[in-house]
């Protein structure tokens, strides 16, 4: 893609098609840095995954409270907690990356 350089000395694009060589070799470091996990859940323990997306209603669910969650997994506050905290740990880390 052609460049321009603007009153302030940016480059801007010039806004034309851009221009991919089918032929070219990939720059393996370059792909794999722009590769994501399929998912980012697949990172997380169930009770992570579990916990995360009914607290905040993911997946087209009503968010639910964590009392509530306590009272519907059976699980003591502190596990509860534990989950959500590490799950938002993980996801955090890997949308930093």
């Amino acid at each position: 893609m052609s460049m321009y350089y603007g009153e302030g000395g940016w480059p801007y694009a010039d806004g034309g098609p851009e221009l991919v060589d089918l032929g070219a070799d990939v720059d393996d470091d370059t792909f794999s840095l722009r590769a994501t996990p399929a998912h980012l859940f697949d990172t997380l323990e169930p009770l992570e995954r579990q916990v995360i997306t009914a607290h905040y209603g993911l997946g087209g669910i009503a968010p639910r409270s964590m009392k509530e969650l306590h009272t519907d997994l059976g699980i003591t506050r502190a596990e509860l907690r534990e989950a959500l905290a590490g799950g938002l740990a993980k996801l955090r880390l890997h949308l930093s990356a």
